[in-house]
């Protein structure tokens, strides 16, 4: 992985949960790399009481800061607040970069305005759920090949709207979707989505966190797992487990392969000794996820963040958010230009 020189100056603008339970936590994994400058909320208490913890400066006005003061901005606020926000901050996007949380924007009419995104020099969607540590490691094994040619993706309560989506096209080059089919079922709706040279990805709903399975057909192989690597009784192929010490969750792997495949969590113990609001295990993973989003700034190799576009966000949201409802939809037709193609 490429270092930066120096440390990156980040502000974060945003004090609710995602700041305090996902961006700040995030950040401290990532302190040899970043310095947090300042944060800011339209509350200064409320960016106060949430930066205390963390030794972060609350910042009541940003235009106090000039450009060039920040490397990087971290955005997570309501969605449909994120232009005003972006706004309040333009004079310091010339040179830094910005990472803005899924999905980046909330209205129709905000699609006319992404010109105030293309200011920053560099945008990371904070896509974390995707980024998870055992949906990475599925990913590797499959850009190895160790699957052959996947075509199809099934998940069963372990995904919704447009974080499943995204998912789906990680583990498929980023393909962007051509067509998605829809039925309702008791608590939610099922999706197929369909994908160019006959690949599929189908998610079953309701969603149940931390709960469900999924499986990835390959020509060579099947993988199939819990969505965190718990064991599923009469599974067939490759599967997803956990690695455990003595401690707890240090690692996934995938056994059943030609050759094994494992990811190490070198960061985990760190983040459960945190005392967060939100110290479940799928939050600590998640917070994972998003410190490989914010890393991508500068590990030019990563395979996905560095390709996954503020597009591809906005494209997902608006795809899987219509799809719900429309029983047959020409996803292509949504697609942003300058998205996945």
């Amino acid at each position: 992985m490429t270092q930066p020189r120096n440390r990156l100056r980040a502000l974060v603008v945003g004090s609710g949960y995602r700041v305090r339970n996902a961006f700040l936590p995030a950040l401290n994994l990532l302190d040899s790399r970043i310095e947090v400058v300042g944060i800011h909320s339209r509350t200064y208490d409320n960016a106060r009481r949430a930066g205390q913890r963390w030794g972060v400066e609350a910042i009541k006005d940003p235009r106090t800061l000039r450009p060039g003061d920040i490397d990087l901005a971290l955005v997570s606020v309501t969605v449909t607040n994120n232009l005003a926000v972006l706004q309040s901050i333009a004079h310091l996007a010339p040179g830094a970069s910005l990472v803005i949380d899924t999905p980046g924007i909330g209205r129709l009419d905000d699609l006319a305005r992404l010109s105030v995104f293309r200011k920053w020099s560099k945008i990371r969607v904070g896509e974390d759920w995707m980024n998870m540590p055992q949906y990475r490691l599925v990913g590797d094994a499959i850009r190895v090949g160790a699957l052959g040619e996947v075509s199809r993706i099934s998940m069963s309560e372990m995904g919704y709207r447009y974080h499943a989506l995204a998912l789906v096209r990680s583990w498929l080059g980023l393909l962007p979707p051509t067509s998605a089919r829809s039925h309702r079922v008791s608590g939610g709706v099922n999706i197929e989505y369909r994908f160019r040279g006959g690949k599929s990805g189908e998610v079953r709903e309701p969603y149940r966190q931390g709960e469900g399975s999924f499986t990835v057909t390959g020509s060579t192989a099947v993988l199939s797992g819990h969505p965190m690597g718990h064991e599923i009784p009469n599974t067939k192929g490759a599967t997803l487990v956990r690695l455990e010490d003595a401690g707890g969750l240090v690692g996934f792997g995938i056994d059943g392969l030609a050759t094994p495949m494992k990811i190490d969590l070198p960061h985990h113990a760190a983040v459960s000794a945190m005392g967060l609001e939100d110290d479940s295990e799928f939050n600590l993973l998640r917070i994972d996820g998003l410190s490989q989003v914010i890393a991508s700034l500068w590990d030019t190799g990563d395979p996905v963040n560095t390709r996954y576009r503020l597009e591809d966000a906005v494209s997902d949201n608006l795809v899987s958010f219509a799809a719900r409802g429309i029983p047959w939809l020409p996803a292509a037709a949504i697609r942003l230009r300058g998205g996945g193609r």
